[in-house]
């Protein structure tokens, strides 16, 4: 997903998005938001929206918990755990 940010106007030029499904899509702003905080230096190791999915994993793991699943049920998982909030 960050290399289709960082690339997207060549990405947009060779790449048909026409059965792209809408969970990859979210995963794509995400990508593009997370570069642009990191543009503005205003990135949230907290906030786990913006996280990639191996930072999440990270997250669950030193925390004990489940690593698999969508990147919705693994935020929830962990604003369920207590402790960091999403935003």
């Amino acid at each position: 997903m960050d290399f289709l940010a960082e690339n997207s106007e060549e990405a947009s030029e060779k790449i048909s998005f026409s059965d792209v499904p809408g969970h990859v899509m979210k995963d794509l702003m995400v990508a593009f938001s997370r570069r642009e905080e990191t543009k503005q230096g205003c990135q949230d190791d907290n906030n786990f929206t913006f996280m990639r999915v191996s930072e999440l994993r990270k997250k669950l793991d030193e925390k004990g918990l489940n690593v698999d699943g969508s990147r919705e049920a693994m935020i929830e998982a962990l604003k369920s755990s207590g402790g960091e909030s999403e935003a």
